[in-house]
């Protein structure tokens, strides 16, 4: 029915610019709403629409989605396709991470969204028409409650314990294992975002002279390092074998699931308020950051609030098997409570 508001240049996990201000979290407006999609989740939570559209680079779609006590999909890279014919094709960080998806109150919802979403558009090399699959899979999920050993707060850490005996109760077969490595992964979607950023971006963001922007622009670039050639095709060989990795993983375990973000949703405009501050959320936003580099799709699944800041758990699963995760999100929707929409005032 519209558009709303996101970052500039989608560069964060925090709704604001410079030309339309700051977007408040329906459920509390002292927490961030998420970002770069913070206003199609935001309404989404506050009933102005059903489905939001969102998109996910390093969780675009998954962190409004819990900071907003929604769900969230970012489907497998080339399910749903895209084309822009007022602009340039992308690079290959974007070409290779960038996805489309949905944001709603429900996973019902999610699913009717997704199916529409993924329909064919032979405009778009990287679209592969994978058809919706009903195939038989092993109900077993891996638990990994610190990917990497990433700092995680207690609250998360009982959000996904919970999610965790939801599953067993409806079926599921979970063990606490490690995962394979997802700060590799976290290190190639730097190096990818970065080069097409750094090649891109640059003269645009002098040009629009956001703080905000060039702040958190100027630390995930020395996150990222000097990104040149040879590190670029590095992190490409690198992304062979991490896929490679998890798709074995996989076969075993067609679910993980794992926490969204290691801290509860932020309060506002935390990751410009100092360089120890944006390390803080970056360090957090681990999972998020990981997945895109790997093509494989992700769910946010709400399941709850701690003190007024909504909480919820992250599914991962097999390359165009969405189908997996949205049953397990279903198990787990199905044993708490409905989402209702939350009222701004």
């Amino acid at each position: 029915m519209g558009r709303t508001n996101t970052p500039a240049f989608s560069l964060r996990w925090f709704t604001k610019n410079d030309l339309h201000g700051q977007t408040l979290n329906p459920r509390n407006r002292e927490i961030t709403p998420g970002g770069s999609s913070g206003g199609a989740a935001a309404a989404v939570a506050a009933g102005i629409c059903a489905i939001g559209h969102g998109t996910d680079i390093a969780g675009s779609i998954r962190y409004p989605a819990y900071a907003c006590g929604l769900h969230g999909l970012r489907p497998t890279t080339g399910r749903v396709p895209a084309y822009n014919s007022s602009a340039p094709d992308r690079f290959i960080g974007a070409q290779l991470m960038a996805v489309s998806g949905p944001i709603a109150r429900n996973i019902d919802d999610l699913d009717i969204a997704f199916s529409a979403m993924s329909a064919p558009d032979p405009r778009d090399p990287w679209y592969l028409p994978a058809p919706a699959t009903t195939l038989d899979y092993p109900k077993r999920v891996a638990l990994a409650f610190a990917p990497d050993g990433m700092p995680v707060a207690d609250e998360v850490t009982a959000a996904v314990q919970e999610a965790a005996a939801r599953l067993r109760d409806a079926g599921w077969t979970v063990e606490e294992v490690v995962c394979p490595p997802m700060r590799r992964a976290a290190a190639v979607n730097a190096c990818l975002w970065m080069a097409e950023a750094q090649f891109v971006a640059a003269d645009l963001l002098a040009r629009e002279a956001e703080a905000d922007s060039q702040f958190v622009f100027a630390r995930m670039s020395k996150d990222a390092g000097e990104v040149g050639f040879t590190s670029l095709m590095q992190s490409l060989q690198a992304r062979a074998a991490l896929v490679r990795e998890w798709q074995v993983f996989q076969a075993t375990y067609p679910v993980l699931l794992c926490p969204v973000s290691g801290e509860l949703p932020f309060d506002q405009q935390l990751d410009v308020k100092s360089e120890q501050s944006f390390d803080r959320v970056f360090e957090a936003q681990l999972t998020q950051r990981a997945l895109p580099a790997l093509g494989m799709p992700g769910l946010a699944v709400a399941t709850g609030s701690v003190e007024g800041r909504p909480v919820g758990v992250q599914l991962i699963g097999p390359r165009y098997r969405e189908d997996i995760l949205l049953a397990a999100g279903r198990n787990i929707e199905a044993a708490g409570s409905a989402i209702v929409v939350s009222d701004p005032a």
